[in-house]
């Protein structure tokens, strides 16, 4: 599967196409229900526009996928608006786009080529992030290999949630999936088999 990436910020895009007003807008969205809302306020906020089409990519897989032409002729809106999303894998990620018609027919090739270039316009300047699997660590230790346990922590990217400090040291830990099985070693090392590991769940963060 390829690496993935997540908005991190908004990305706009506004032009005209033989006098049809294009409005373009690229944000990340944490499900279809946030994406159906955002939908909704555009055509709240453009009430003369004649389309809203768009397209989302949803999940840590970029499994869930939607789009709609939102009454253009079939497959001339939403298809071109999800393609730079796919080209670009991004996932949590929902385009619209907006246009005001001119009067002027721009034919299904001029409308393929109009929605496709807005959402790839939007794409261009929005932030993003890439997508890294986490695992969720309750680590058990002594105090004499707390510190070294710390660094191993930073070496692998990891993130500590929580510590708790009584006749030993409790360390709640996020760490990327990929890093576990290395980490798991370096901490029994040092802690010569002593570490206890509890992994509670996984998850999904980002890092620039």
């Amino acid at each position: 599967m390829p690496e993935l990436w997540i908005p991190s910020g908004t990305g706009h895009s506004d032009f005209t196409e033989r006098k049809s007003r294009f409005i373009g807008e690229a944000r990340k969205v944490s499900g279809a229900e946030e994406a159906r809302l955002r939908i909704k306020k555009l055509r709240l906020e453009h009430p003369r526009s004649r389309h809203v089409a768009w397209a989302y990519i949803l999940g840590k897989d970029a499994a869930l996928k939607g789009m709609s032409d939102d009454g253009e002729p079939r497959g001339t809106a939403g298809r071109p608006i999800m393609d730079p999303i796919k080209g670009n894998s991004l996932t949590d990620t929902l385009v619209t786009v907006v246009r005001y018609f001119g009067g002027v027919k721009l034919g299904t090739g001029g409308l393929s080529s109009a929605y496709g270039k807005s959402s790839q316009e939007s794409l261009a300047v929005m932030p993003r992030v890439r997508l890294i699997e986490r695992i969720r660590v309750e680590l058990g230790i002594e105090y004499s290999v707390y510190e070294q346990v710390v660094r191993l922590i930073r070496e692998a990217d990891g993130l500590i949630v929580q510590e708790l400090f009584e006749s030993g040291v409790k360390v709640v830990v996020d760490l990327p999936v990929s890093m576990f099985e290395e980490f798991r070693r370096n901490v029994k090392d040092i802690s010569r088999g002593a570490a206890q590991f509890e992994v509670n769940k996984k998850g999904e963060s980002n890092e620039s």
